[in-house]
């Protein structure tokens, strides 16, 4: 019986390993899944629920400024662990309420008595934080603790990770606009250039000296002359006026 003992004990210990590693698997995934948020904050919300003995959990992520989490809060345990980039654990939340009135009433309302606060961080950079609810007055043992805040480290890296390939992203898609604007005004250089008899850069001053005339940018008279939507004939009768 001892033996069997230890064999359930050893095959739970496996399980929760292998469900840890799962977890870990999951976040590091997301960031080529979805190129957005939500994608790894929803793993790391149903994880914590998941691999972590509490009734829920809220995040706070006002360093990605995104609608779907909040932005500010007045008060509460993640406010001031993103502030600090420290974790809290309150037992018995009903005792601070001199500390965060309107958030330990809001909590008791929804029922719960007990929370952890951790920081989602990397280095220097304090994203936001996640905040553990408990129903009943108690908090995570050291090891859940490492565990909670593990995943919130992991989750703070594909977060930062998707925020570069974000902003590659719509540097790539300006430089890609840039580079088809240009496309398209040399082309109408050439139309007017041919239409006209002059040269290449005498065309471009034309096309520049319209744009200005008539407020409107460059590439939009460009892409008119090139699309027919603009008479390349009213750019040039222009210059004579």
């Amino acid at each position: 019986m001892a033996f069997m003992g230890r064999d359930t004990e050893l095959t739970a210990g496996l399980a929760r390993e292998s469900a840890v590693c799962a977890a870990f698997v999951s976040l590091t995934a997301s960031v080529v899944e979805d190129p957005e948020p939500d994608r790894v904050v929803d793993i790391l919300s149903s994880e914590c629920v998941r691999l972590l003995p509490i009734d829920s959990m809220e995040v706070f992520l006002p360093g990605l400024e995104l609608e779907r989490y909040p932005a500010a809060a007045e008060e509460g345990p993640a406010l001031e662990s993103f502030e600090t980039g420290g974790g809290l654990a309150i037992d018995d939340l009903s005792a601070e309420e001199s500390r965060w009135p309107g958030y330990v009433a809001r909590m008791s309302e929804l029922g719960y008595a007990a929370v952890s606060a951790l920081p989602l961080r990397a280095m220097e950079e304090t994203l936001g934080a996640i905040t553990f609810l408990h129903t009943e007055n108690a908090v995570l043992s050291a090891e859940d603790h490492r565990l909670g805040q593990a995943l919130a480290d992991a989750a703070t890296l594909c977060l930062l990770q998707q925020r570069e390939l974000r902003h590659h992203r719509k540097l790539s898609e300006q430089l890609q606009t840039a580079l088809d604007s240009r496309i398209v005004i040399e082309q109408a250089k050439g139309v007017l250039a041919e239409r006209a008899g002059i040269s290449v850069g005498k065309a471009f001053q034309w096309l520049r000296a319209f744009a200005r005339g008539s407020n409107r940018k460059l590439a939009d008279v460009a892409s008119g002359i090139v699309d027919g939507s603009l008479d390349s004939e009213v750019v040039l009768r222009s210059r004579h006026r």
